[in-house]
Order: C-alpha cells, then sequence, then structure tokens
C-alpha cells in the first residue's frame, strides 16, 4: 500500500473504530520526528518527552472529533502549540552570568543549570542562532536536516512546489550562515 493511502486507511480506522494499533502504527510512521522537534525546541529532555505525551494524547482525541488528511501535519501543528503553551506556562528564564573571552561576564537567558549549559554549548549556539531566524526558515531547516525530510515531502507538507521549497531552503541555510559568520 502507498504510504498516502496506508495513511488515510490508519487514519479511517482510527475514526471510525477508535483503533489504538492503527494509531502506533502512525505514530512509529512519523512520531520520531516529531520528538526530535520537540527536543530541539524545549530545554530539557523531561519537557520534550512530557510534551510528545501531551502531543500525542491531544492528537489522538482530535483524530476522534475531525477528520484529518496528513497526520504528520496535525502533529506537528499540536507540538508547536504545546510548545507555546509549556513557554507560556513557564514564564520568565533564569539569567545565567557566563564570563567571555576577554574576562568580563555577560548575562543570558538560559532554562538550564550551568554545569548542563556548558555540555550543550554547540547545541545552544546553534540553537540562539536559529532562534534569529523566523519561523518559517526554523521550521524549513529542522525538517530538511534534523527530520531528514527530503525535498519533495517537504515541499508537500508546506502546500509548495520543489523548486520554490528549495529556493526557500538555500535562502535560510544562508541566513543562518550569516548569523554565524557575524559572530
Amino acid at each position: 500500500m502507498l504510504p498516502d493511502k496506508l495513511e488515510q486507511f490508519l487514519l479511517l480506522r482510527i475514526r471510525g473504530f477508535q483503533d489504538k494499533a492503527a494509531f502506533e502504527k502512525l505514530v512509529k510512521m512519523y512520531g520520531s520526528g516529531v520528538l526530535r522537534f520537540l527536543h530541539f525546541r524545549l530545554p530539557s529532555r523531561e519537557d520534550a518527552e512530557d510534551a510528545y505525551s501531551t502531543v500525542l494524547l491531544q492528537v489522538w482525541d482530535y483524530i476522534l472529533r475531525t477528520e484529518v488528511k496528513h497526520f504528520n501535519g496535525l502533529l506537528f501543528t499540536v507540538a508547536r502549540n504545546v510548545i507555546a503553551s509549556h513557554y507560556e506556562k513557564r514564564g520568565r528564564v533564569k539569567i545565567v552570568p557566563i564570563e567571555n573571552e576577554d574576562g568580563t561576564e555577560k548575562q543570558i537567558q538560559s532554562a538550564l543549570s550551568p554545569q548542563k549549559m556548558m555540555d550543550k554549548v554547540d547545541v545552544s549556539f546553534v540553537r540562539e542562532k536559529m532562534k534569529e531566524l523566523d519561523e518559517d526558515d526554523q521550521e524549513i531547516i529542522i525538517l530538511r536536516y534534523l527530520e531528514g525530510y527530503s525535498v519533495k515531502h517537504i515541499a508537500k507538507y508546506l502546500g509548495k512546489t520543489e523548486n520554490t521549497t528549495s529556493v526557500m531552503l538555500h535562502r535560510a541555510i544562508k541566513k543562518l550562515k550569516d548569523l554565524y559568520e557575524r559572530t
């Protein structure tokens, strides 16, 4: 069965018969990408795993009430909402002092302890630079390089042509590179 046909069949099974096995198959097909997305966007592994559980529960409830055409798109939409909710509930972040190369201190915002932050310096640097990009650029980079989706798949997900998607991806990477070079 083709992936789109299989997905539609499984969605039908869930909506019509509350088939948990069908839901598990869809989660197995698409869940790891959303989990990586949550790990990238949230400050800790525990937050990401809690958010992932919330996403799956909300998606299950939504599918039972509403016809869904693209499971993966729904997962990412719900994930974005859960991330926004997480940060709204959390409120302010800690201010952590960091020593510059010249010995002076600057303060940065972090939800991590200083030790955890030092363990994740490279990731946090990329994360910080990614935050300076607009949401569309962030999303396309995450889909391509963290999720590993092809340009064709991303184009279908975004509802754009492959050519347009390639240009968007190229521009997003160029913006990220320019941000990196300015530091």
